[in-house]
């Protein structure tokens, strides 16, 4: 029996979104920005596929979590192939998000998100009771857009620890950036009040932290829509590659509606 290898020329848009989260016009303006970042030089070994369906090859990659194999064998290609391919589009992907946007009135949420990886030099028991990785996300709170996110840390350590040796770093000084109790000893980020005796005041104000702390939820559960994030097998910076590429094709969902 014969075997039809995927391609994107061949699929419809709505063969997109059910496999990748993204439509026809999504996929066309996503192979374009990655086109100007890692073009084809046409030196060194060719390609099997197209570029097309090169991106299409990582877009699904990241939705799916398939093994290179399998991978290989949907695009009629070998695991090795799969793997270079991986390999040479993953960093731009990540660099399509972006630095921060310097704007200052609009909400920012922080929050923090355990994400098993099997690379143990990178990861560490966490209260998940797997050993993964602690990643801090910033999303603005009105469209719920992935503003920054940075490399991954062992997931035993406080996000408190995590932010300070990592966003706060790069992140710009924002005077309306939020988050939960777990960011109280920082400064720079606002979160709920306290009593003189330690806990939390119920009032109107926390009311609206706790909105505010479900709109970093719902984002940190769109991105795990992706499964790379729910179990990644790869090993080396694939991690940082792969959290800042699916916050990069959430945000093209957000930009092109």
């Amino acid at each position: 029996m014969a075997f039809m290898r995927l391609s994107l020329a061949h699929c419809t848009s709505g063969d997109l979104r059910a496999s990748t989260g993204l439509t026809g016009p999504h996929m066309q303006y996503l192979v374009g920005q990655l086109w100007e970042l890692a073009s084809d030089t046409g030196l060194g070994r060719p390609w099997s596929l197209p570029f097309a369906d090169r991106t299409l090859l990582v877009v699904l990659a990241y939705r799916t979590n398939l093994a290179m194999q399998q991978l290989g064998s949907l695009f009629g290609i070998s695991h090795a192939a799969a793997h270079r391919v991986m390999t040479r589009l993953a960093a731009p992907l990540a660099e399509l998000l972006g630095p921060a946007p310097a704007e200052r009135r609009e909400l920012w949420v922080v929050d923090a998100t355990l994400i098993p990886v099997h690379d143990r030099q990178r990861t560490a028991k966490s209260k998940n009771y797997r050993r993964s990785v602690n990643v801090q996300i910033v999303c603005r709170a009105r469209d719920r857009r992935v503003v920054a996110v940075k490399n991954a840390w062992p997931g035993n350590r406080n996000d408190i620890v995590v932010f300070r040796k990592t966003l706060a770093e790069t992140l710009p000084d924002h005077p309306r950036l939020s988050g939960d109790g777990g960011y109280r000893s920082c400064a720079r980020i606002r979160t709920p009040r306290r009593g003189p005796d330690g806990r939390l005041i119920t009032d109107r104000t926390y009311r609206r932290f706790r909105k505010r702390r479900a709109i970093a939820k719902h984002t940190i559960a769109r991105l795990k829509e992706h499964q790379i994030l729910r179990r990644c097998r790869r090993r080396g910076n694939a991690i940082n590659h792969a959290v800042a590429g699916v916050a990069a094709l959430h945000n093209l969902k957000i930009d092109i509606r």
